[in-house]
This record gives structure tokens, sequence and C-alpha cells, in this order.
């Protein structure tokens, strides 16, 4: 963080990409006898399957700028990678290792926020802002795995300082997504082994947060 003048910071974070590993036997119920041997033979049925994900690094930029007593503004320019997310490791540990890397077809996104603050009084202080994040996935059709593309947040909430040591708040944001249609289809015909498909929409999408914080200092 850089204050360059009293009331005006700068600040700027960064988070690395975290790896994450999970791993577990497989488990098989109700299959026919050829299938069970056939599954035995290749060292299928007690074998470990392991899934990695990635979770994205990201880089966060900021300022806060204060007007006068009452007013304050600030604001953040983020990236994510949310790429690498889509990348999803699965092997299986057998007699046969098999290894996979299934590439889900997501973007790097960016974000962007402008919000105020105001001194309603010498405790309260009320906040509010909007921000944006792009789209994660290349087409307005999203895959069923993860129906979200580009949102609008739009928050709101009061702070109040009991004391030096002692304050709570609370805050509600409303997150709007659009509207957002699936189309994923199988070229494999489902008698023959396919998946079908799955074609359909969600119509303004939206979800509503509500948080409460207390912040006590030793």
């Amino acid at each position: 963080m850089y204050e360059p003048s009293r009331g005006t910071r700068f600040g700027l974070t960064y988070s690395s990409q975290v790896k994450l590993d999970f791993s577990a036997p497989a488990q098989f119920s109700g299959i026919a006898p050829g299938l069970n041997a056939l599954l035995a033979a290749r060292g299928l049925l007690n074998a470990q399957t392991d899934l990695g994900i990635t979770v994205p690094q990201q880089v966060m930029g900021s300022f806060f700028h204060t007007l006068n007593d009452r007013w304050s503004m600030m604001g953040n320019v983020g990236w994510q990678q949310w790429s690498k997310f889509g990348q999803v490791e699965v092997s299986i540990d057998s007699s046969n290792p098999t290894g996979v890397t299934t590439q889900l077809q997501f973007k790097d996104t960016w974000h962007g926020a402008l919000g105020a603050q105001y001194r309603l009084s010498e405790p309260w202080r009320l906040n509010f802002g909007v921000a944006y994040d792009s789209n994660m996935q290349p087409n307005p059709i999203v895959s069923p795995l993860l129906p979200v593309n580009a949102v609008w947040r739009f928050g709101a909430g009061a702070q109040n300082q009991v004391s030096k040591s002692f304050s709570w708040g609370f805050a509600g944001e409303y997150l709007y997504g659009g509207s957002i249609d699936l189309n994923k289809t199988h070229v494999v015909p489902v008698a023959l082994g396919g998946r079908g498909n799955v074609q359909g929409s969600y119509n303004d999408v939206g979800t509503f947060f509500m948080s409460a914080n207390f912040n006590w200092k030793f």
C-alpha cells in the first residue's frame, strides 16, 4: 500500500494460484458379471482416482481518496486467470495408469468496481458501490458444469464505530447475471453410449447476499 498524501491511498494485491488434488478409490455397483470381470482384469475395481483443479491466480489494484469530511471514494481493477481453472486433470492409478486433462473453454476475467463512503454522523458510515466481472466463458451459451458468466454487482451497507476498539456493521449485495443459455450436445447417440443433450436457459439470474461483521481490537 502506498499513501502519497493524507486521505489518498493506492494498493496492489497478488494471490498466487493454488493446486488442489483430490484422491479416492473408485466404487462400482450394479454392474454385470462380464463387466465386473473386465474391470477386475484391468485393475480398475479398486483403482485410485485422482482429480486435480487449479484455483486461478489474481491481481487487484485499488485506490481510496477522501474528498471532504463527509465523502470518500474508492475503486479497484483486477484480473483472474480462469483459463487455468478450466484445465481439469483426471487420472486413474491401476495396472495400466491413464491420465487426461479436460480443457474447459474458460477465459481469463477482468473486474472493475467503483464505490463511495458517506459519513452520516460521527459513529455511522454508509458504504455503497457497483462492480462488473467479465465473462469467463467464450460465448452466451455456457456449460452446464458451471452456468455462470458476466455479472453486475450492486452493494450497500453501514458501519458503526462504537469506540476506538470496537465497531460493527452490515451489508447487502445483489448479483445480476442476466439470462444464461445452456446447449450441450453429444455427437454419439444415446443408444450407442452417448450422454444425450442438455438444452435450456436460466432467465434473469440473480443472487442476493447479506453479511454482518464485528471488529474488536485488543
